[in-house]
C-alpha cells in the first residue's frame, strides 16, 4: 500500500477514535466558492405494469462488518483522501499505489464528460466475485470518478477542464456518496454535498459548439441513483458500474495489457474469479462489430437505467418497467406497455411501440431535454444524441405491431 495512503487513512481514523461524536465528525461545510445548486430533482413518475421481470441484480450490499472498526472520517478536500498524487493544474491527479484505475465497456452517459474511475480497497482485505450485481466490495473501499470536459472532444486529452469528483466511502454503517467541486485554478476539489452549477462550452464531434449548464448532484441526489431496496423494503446506497460484466475487458497497468477483473484478482484484492469463459460480458454499446444491435442496446439501457428501473428499484417497483440486462419479458422491457402515470406530451401511448421509436415513450423520454419528461431526470442536460439513435434503431427493428 502507498505510505501516503496510510497515513491519510490512519489518521482519519484515528480522528473518528478520539472524537466524542460516537458516529464520527461530521463533514465541515463546503469552503468552495458559493454556487446556487441547479440539480434537477427526480419527479418519480411511475407508470404500470407487469411484473414478470425474469433474473436481476439482487444488489444487496455489504451492511457492515462487525470488526470493521470506526467509520472513515470524510475530509473536506479531496486531496484529503491521499487517492491522488498532484493536481490538473500541474498535470497529475495520478492515481496512489493501490488506488487502481478502471474503465467501464459502456459507460453512463453524462452530459459527454470525460470521466476516470479508480478502485481502493484496504490493505488486507478483499472483494468477492459476484455474477450478475456489483461486485461485493469490503468496508473501507473508496471509488473515485471523475468528470471533465476537453474544450474539443475531438481531443479529448487537450485543453480539459475537471469539473467534480465523486466518492463512495463503504462505512462500517453501509454506502456513502460525497462530492467534491474543482476550482477555477483547477489545484484542489472541495467538499461540496449541496451540490454545484458550471458554465460548460465544448466542440462535440461533429464540430458544433455546445454551451449549457453542468449540474453537480447534492450528496441526496446522489442517493436516488444509487438506492435498492433490500429484502425488508429499505433504501440501501450500492455502487453501479463495478459490475464484473463492464469490468471484464482489458486496460493498461504498467504499460502491460491486462484484463481488469484478472488484474485485481493478481493483487489479491479479488476472489472467486471464475475461468475466463465463464466471465460476463458487456460490450461496448457503440461498436457494431461487438455485438448485434439488440445486445448493444439492451447494454446501453442497463448501465443508463437499470439502476433505477429493475425490481429492487424504486422506479422500477412503482412502474413495473425494468430495463436490466437480466429481463427476458418484452412487456417488463416496455413493448405494448402504457405508462400507469406519466401525462401527456411524452412521445405516445406506449413505453414501446414496436417498429415505431417516434411514438415510443422510452426513445422519447431518453431523446429529449425537457425538465420532467427526459430520462435520467438527474445526471444529465443535453441529449445523449448517440444513445437515442441506438435505441430508437432497435425500437425500429423490432417486428411492427398494434398495441391496442
Amino acid at each position: 500500500m502507498n505510505p501516503r495512503l496510510s497515513v491519510v487513512l490512519l489518521a482519519l481514523s484515528l480522528a473518528a477514535c478520539g472524537s466524542s461524536d460516537p458516529e464520527g465528525p461530521r463533514p465541515t461545510p463546503d469552503a468552495g466558492t458559493s454556487v446556487p445548486d441547479a440539480g434537477t430533482e427526480d419527479a418519480g413518475v411511475p407508470d404500470a405494469g407487469s411484473p414478470d421481470a425474469g433474473p436481476v441484480d439482487s444488489g444487496t450490499p455489504d451492511a457492515g462488518e462487525p470488526d470493521a472498526g470506526p467509520p472513515l472520517v470524510i475530509p473536506n478536500t479531496l486531496s484529503g483522501y491521499g487517492l491522488f498524487t498532484g493536481s490538473p493544474a500541474d498535470g497529475g491527479l495520478v492515481p496512489v499505489e493501490g488506488n487502481v484505475p478502471y474503465t467501464l465497456s459502456t459507460a453512463l452517459f453524462s452530459d459527454y464528460a470525460v470521466k476516470s474511475r479508480t478502485l481502493y480497497i484496504p490493505p488486507g482485505k478483499t472483494a468477492h466475485y459476484e455474477p450478475m450485481a456489483a461486485l461485493d466490495l469490503p468496508v473501507g473501499t473508496l471509488i473515485t470518478k471523475t468528470f471533465a470536459f476537453p474544450a474539443d472532444l475531438r481531443k479529448p486529452d487537450q485543453d480539459v477542464r475537471y469539473i467534480e469528483t465523486r466518492v463512495l466511502v463503504h462505512q462500517p454503517a453501509g454506502w456513502e456518496a460525497w462530492p467534491y467541486v474543482w476550482n477555477t485554478e483547477q489545484t484542489e476539489a472541495t467538499l461540496a454535498t449541496g451540490g454545484r452549477s458550471r458554465d460548460v462550452t465544448f466542440i462535440d464531434t461533429e464540430g458544433e459548439t455546445r454551451s449549457f449548464k453542468y449540474s453537480v448532484p447534492s450528496k441526496n441526489q446522489c442517493q436516488q441513483c444509487h438506492h435498492l431496496l433490500d429484502d425488508q423494503g429499505a433504501q440501501v446506497m450500492h455502487p453501479i458500474g463495478v459490475k464484473a460484466r463492464y469490468l471484464h475487458h482489458d486496460n493498461t497497468y504498467g504499460g502491460v495489457e491486462r484484463d481488469q477483473l484478472e488484474y485485481l484478482a493478481s493483487l489479491g484484492k479479488l476472489d472467486g474469479l471464475p475461468a475466463p469463459a465463464d466471465l460476463p460480458k458487456a460490450p461496448d454499446a457503440f461498436d457494431p462489430q461487438a455485438a448485434d444491435l439488440t445486445t448493444r442496446a439492451r447494454t446501453y439501457l442497463d448501465i443508463n437505467c437499470a439502476h433505477c428501473h429493475n425490481p429492487k428499484g424504486t422506479a422500477g417497483v412503482t412502474s413495473q418497467l425494468f430495463l436490466d440486462i437480466g429481463t427476458t419479458s418484452m412487456f417488463s422491457l416496455g413493448e405494448c406497455k402504457r405508462p400507469g402515470s406519466a401525462g401527456s406530451g411524452v412521445g405516445g401511448e406506449f413505453d414501446i411501440l414496436p417498429g415505431n421509436h417516434a411514438e415510443s415513450i422510452l426513445w422519447y423520454r431518453l431523446h429529449t431535454e425537457e425538465s420532467g419528461k427526459m430520462m435520467p431526470q438527474i445526471g444529465r442536460t443535453v441529449h445523449h444524441a448517440e444513445g437515442s439513435q441506438l435505441i430508437a434503431d432497435w425500437i425500429d427493428s423490432l417486428p411492427a405491431k398494434s398495441c391496442k
